[in-house]
């Protein structure tokens, strides 16, 4: 009961992360942004490795796969994913991201010769059809107050960053699968891809047109520990007692939490559309985790 918890406040933290950020993505940039986020989230992640006490050292080869995965899925699918958020907001942003456990199944089937099931071609079904009633059916008042700039170039961001995201899975499962400990793992891939976008933001073109106030900096940060620091160590203490399946579909519930988190901080209610949209995204991951 305390590991479902823990799973279902993983979801949570990283839903008021996602709500927090966009005002700060809008002003810094996405890759500024990112980099403000993950330095954050490294230091809250090397304190969690330290407690654990799993500090190991990885191959050559897993450190290659580690940084393969940490340029897809910290560099590039990250930043189009705060590049999605200030466009489209939290609300639809969380949904379209759910794709990216569709995306790692096909991903899987195509490139790995993994089976997919009928359980899993049917969670990918319900995964788009949740994108599709969220893009369709969205409340118009609610979209207004969220989206910022063209909807199609948001649906684009979104959409890779959930693809990147995927093969970013997919690259890092090997290391994962020889039984390297998940948080040394995700404190590499923090620190190669800070690394990475240290070098991107100082590029003409990614730099911020805005200097970063205390404020901006601060919302930055907390949207780093909460979504990778808190969300991650919650996670790790729940698989540590419930298998792999029940805790991805309990911490992959952020498309549903996100939902309350806005309807108390702008008061605008969610429309059935949007609660309907949310649930098939999050019975879609389900499925495609389950298993089966």
């Amino acid at each position: 009961m305390v590991s479902d918890l823990a799973a279902l406040a993983a979801a949570l933290s990283i839903a008021v992360s996602n709500v927090i950020a966009p005002s700060a993505v809008r002003h810094l940039g996405p890759v500024v942004f990112n980099a403000i986020r993950l330095a954050a989230a490294l230091v809250t992640v090397l304190i969690t490795v330290t407690l654990r006490g799993h500090w190991a050292s990885p191959s050559i080869t897993q450190l290659l796969m580690l940084a393969g995965s940490s340029l897809l899925g910290v560099v590039v699918a990250d930043s189009c994913f705060y590049a999605a958020l200030a466009r489209l907001g939290p609300r639809l942003t969380a949904v379209v991201y759910a794709s990216w456990a569709g995306f790692a199944a096909l991903l899987g089937y195509l490139l790995l010769g993994e089976a997919l099931s009928a359980i899993k071609i049917g969670g990918i079904g319900c995964i788009m059809a949740g994108v599709c009633v969220a893009i369709i059916f969205r409340q118009p008042g609610a979209i207004a107050d969220e989206t910022h700039g063209s909807l199609r170039s948001g649906l684009v961001f979104g959409l890779a960053a959930a693809l990147f995201a995927a093969a970013a899975v997919l690259i890092a499962r090997p290391v994962m699968a020889a039984g390297l400990d998940p948080a040394l793992a995700t404190s590499i891939r923090a620190a190669i891809g800070l690394v990475a976008l240290l070098i991107l933001s100082a590029m003409p073109g990614f730099r911020s047109s805005s200097p970063a106030s205390a404020s901006i900096v601060i919302r930055s940060a907390l949207s780093g520990v909460l979504g990778m620091g808190v969300g991650m160590t919650l996670v790790l203490f729940a698989l540590a007692s419930r298998p792999v399946g029940i805790v991805s579909s309990l911490s992959s519930t952020t498309p549903v939490m996100i939902l309350p988190l806005l309807w108390w901080s702008t008061g605008l209610r969610p429309s059935a559309a949007a609660w309907l949209g949310a649930v098939l995204a999050v019975v879609g991951i389900a499925a495609i985790t389950s298993g089966f």
